[in-house]
């Protein structure tokens, strides 16, 4: 008997351990656990908890096409796979486990080594796959070789029918209605702006295929052209593996070689595949340093960077960016966009995010949770990491940061104020301008800015660049595996930004040769 543990890998498609388990007609049970100590998480995110069930519900309709259906239990994984296990073993049956790796913090991996552990114990066989690319020991100057090397492998097939024997278990399970029933809290939203599952996911890709990745590349940081589908807006999707990032790369690429002779879309979609292999990067990240998720990867900022409960003061500015009530127009429109949809496009994402840390002078760590808290894609890999690198508590041995301006970027990014106006009812009826002249004050119900984004830049910008120095000091005096790590970072941005101006420089000439 296969048991077929589904993690966040939520697809028939292009799934190792679906394809594997399932040859020469095996018996398999597939399964997935509700395990409560992951709804009374700290970065919990209701919009992402509905996408996880509408996925859930998706996969067992598509595995019941297939003579199958998914098992759903409730309980702490490893109680409930043991627990499974042994009661397929009093049943007559020799069970092996199939589950691919899911990068994760100290609970998951604590829970996977036990369960190995066990299975270890009782001399039955188990089977770790891949979800998506990831290298197993750290071998960073091979990291792109091997990661193009797997993405343009066959992708796994997907089986033609599941063979799952009846069984009567005497474990805690759900029905899906009883799901929706025992976790109402979580289905309660106005509006569905994401919905998930395998079936939903090709939906969203073909239509980004069809049209939607035409000027990928420039409107993915305009917030409104973002918000509207400018973007492929498959990151849940990828978050909770109900596609492959091998199948996105594959489809995207095959697109790109039939768009050969237009130059705009395969600079478009070769743009865009960048940012999908900018994804799995952030993945591998995290496996080889889980630490980074909540700890500051410099221990220079530990003092001015900590998860400790905030000062009054702090915690008044933090709760005016929580509620997009800063005075900063694009700031706020952002995070009223984030509590309403769950998703701002990546410019806005880190713009509001040295907002909080280097003008409020507040840590990443609250706004991190923040973000989780909210986001429908919502990835401790790629999340906190990026709250770490906008705060500039990483890449030490580059001598600048990157601070963003709200204002500069509403002339950059929403020049006509369609994103402002669309989430910020109170300043409608007032020209850009007018906004900027603050005419607005006293008459609106929108409030005047809470800070002085110049002086709190200057003051604590220099905070975080002086801590920085001090990083870069102690790292280029002691040498060692720090070191070697912080200075591959800086080479791989530094390698990362040549490219990019080697490819543009590139579609510029395509441009050329195709006007003449």
């Amino acid at each position: 008997m296969h048991l077929l543990w589904f993690r966040r890998d939520l697809r028939l498609s292009d799934n190792e351990i679906v394809t594997l388990a399932t040859a020469n007609d095996a018996a398999v049970l597939p399964l997935f656990i509700i395990d409560p100590w992951f709804y009374q998480w700290v970065d919990v995110g209701k919009a992402r908890v509905r996408f996880l069930f509408e996925s859930l519900e998706n996969l067992d309709s598509n595995l019941r096409k297939l003579g199958s259906r998914l098992y759903l239990f409730e309980g702490n994984s490893t109680d409930i796979l043991q627990g499974l296990t042994k009661q397929l073993l009093h049943l007559g049956y020799r069970p092996k486990l199939w589950f691919n790796r899911d990068v994760q913090i100290e609970y998951g991996i604590s829970r996977d080594k036990s369960i190995v552990d066990f299975y270890k114990q009782l001399n039955l066989d188990y089977h770790i796959g891949l979800n998506n690319f990831l290298q197993l020991s750290d071998q960073r100057d091979e990291w792109f070789k091997e990661y193009y090397t797997y993405q343009r492998q066959p992708q796994h097939q997907r089986p033609q029918t599941f063979n799952t024997p009846q069984l009567t278990l005497q474990l805690p399970q759900l029905t899906l209605e009883e799901l929706q029933k025992k976790y109402y809290s979580f289905w309660a939203v106005n509006r569905v702006y994401f919905p998930g599952g395998e079936t939903q996911t090709i939906s969203t890709l073909n239509s980004f295929l069809k049209s939607r990745y035409q000027g990928y590349h420039w409107k993915l940081s305009r917030p409104m052209l973002s918000q509207l589908g400018a973007t492929s807006h498959l990151s849940p999707h990828l978050t909770f593996g109900t596609i492959s990032t091998r199948t996105v790369y594959q489809s995207t690429k095959a697109l790109a070689e039939e768009l050969k002779t237009q130059p705009k879309a395969e600079f478009s979609l070769k743009a865009f595949r960048d940012r999908l292999r900018w994804h799995d990067s952030f993945t591998q990240r995290l496996y080889f340093h889980p630490e980074i998720a909540y700890q500051n990867r410099y221990r220079e900022f530990d003092e001015w960077y900590t998860p400790l409960k905030l000062p009054s003061q702090k915690q008044e500015l933090f709760q005016a960016w929580q509620q997009g009530m800063t005075g900063f127009p694009l700031v706020d429109a952002s995070m009223r966009q984030l509590k309403t949809m769950g998703w701002m496009n990546f410019r806005m994402r880190a713009m509001c995010a040295t907002f909080l840390t280097i003008n409020c002078g507040i840590s990443w760590h609250h706004g991190a949770r923040h973000y989780m808290n909210y986001l429908v894609d919502g990835d401790l890999a790629i999340n906190n990491w990026q709250w770490q690198m906008q705060a500039g508590a990483t890449n030490p041995l580059s001598d600048t940061f990157r601070i963003y301006n709200p204002s500069k970027n509403i002339a950059e990014k929403d020049p006509q104020g369609d994103f402002i106006y669309h989430w910020i009812p109170e300043l409608r009826g007032y020209s850009l301008l007018e906004i900027e002249q603050g005419k607005y004050i006293d008459i609106s119900n929108y409030p005047k800015a809470i800070l002085d984004w110049s002086k709190t830049r200057k003051v604590n910008g220099k905070v975080v660049s002086d801590l920085r120095k001090q990083t870069k000091q102690r790292l280029l005096s002691q040498g060692g595996d720090e070191y070697d790590s912080a200075n591959a970072a800086k080479e791989t941005v530094e390698k990362y930004w040549q490219h990019q101006d080697r490819e543009y420089k590139e579609y510029q000439q395509k441009l050329t040769l195709t006007q003449e």
